[in-house]
C-alpha cells in the first residue's frame, strides 16, 4: 500500500515541467510561438558556424541548431538538417557523448530515412496519378471511338438489311420478268 502511494506521488510531481539543461521552462504547447523566433535564432547561430572555427561556441551552435531544427513547435523543422548539425556537434565534442544524444541521433537518422522513403513514395504516387489521368483520358477517347464505331456498325447493319431487302425485291422482280418473258415467248410461238 505504501509503495502505491509513493509511486502515485512520484508520478504526480514528475513530468509537470519540461527540463532543458537543468532549467525548467514554462513554455506550453498552447503558447503561440513567434513566427520569427526560430528563423532569427537559426540565422544568428548559422553566422557563428560560418566562422568555421572549432571553438566551443561553434560546437554549441551546432547542438542548438539541431535542437531548433527538430523542435516540434518549429513549423519549418527539418530533421535532415538537424541530423547534420548533431553529427557536426558529435564530431566536435571531445569528451564521450552521452547515451541520450546518441539515441537522439539514431532517432533523427531513422526519421531522415523514413522521410526520404515517404518522399520517394509521394513521387511514385504522383507519377501513378499522372499515369492514371493519362489512362482515363485514353479510356475516354477509346470509349468515344467505340461509341462512334458502334453507331457506324448499327448504320452499316441497317444499310445491309435494306440492301438485302432490295436484293430480294430485285430477285423477285427478275423472277417475275423471267416468267413474263417465258409467257410472252410462248404466246409468240402460238401466234406464229
Amino acid at each position: 500500500m505504501n509503495l502505491t502511494v509513493v509511486i502515485a506521488l512520484v508520478f504526480a510531481f514528475s513530468g509537470c515541467s519540461h527540463m532543458n539543461s537543468g532549467k525548467a521552462t514554462t513554455e506550453t504547447a498552447d503558447q503561440p510561438v513567434a513566427k520569427d523566433k526560430y528563423s532569427i535564432e537559426i540565422v544568428e547561430l548559422s553566422r557563428i558556424i560560418q566562422k568555421n572555427s572549432k571553438s566551443t561556441e561553434v560546437k554549441n551552435a551546432h547542438l542548438k541548431l539541431a535542437h531548433l531544427y527538430s523542435d516540434h513547435n518549429n513549423h519549418r523543422r527539418n530533421y535532415h538538417i538537424a541530423l547534420n548539425h548533431l553529427k557536426s556537434y558529435i564530431i566536435m565534442e571531445e569528451s564521450a557523448v552521452d547515451a541520450e544524444t546518441l539515441n537522439w541521433m539514431a532517432s533523427l537518422k531513422e526519421i531522415d530515412r523514413l522521410s526520404k522513403e515517404i518522399a520517394t513514395q509521394h513521387q511514385q504516387i504522383n507519377q501513378m496519378q499522372s499515369q492514371l489521368k493519362k489512362s482515363k483520358k485514353a479510356k475516354l477517347a477509346l470509349s468515344r471511338t467505340n461509341r462512334k464505331l458502334t453507331r457506324e456498325e448499327i448504320n452499316l447493319r441497317e444499310k445491309n438489311r435494306k440492301l438485302e431487302a432490295s436484293n430480294q425485291n430485285l430477285k423477285k422482280t427478275i423472277e417475275m420478268l423471267k416468267n413474263l418473258d417465258q409467257r410472252l415467248e410462248e404466246k409468240r410461238k402460238t401466234f406464229q
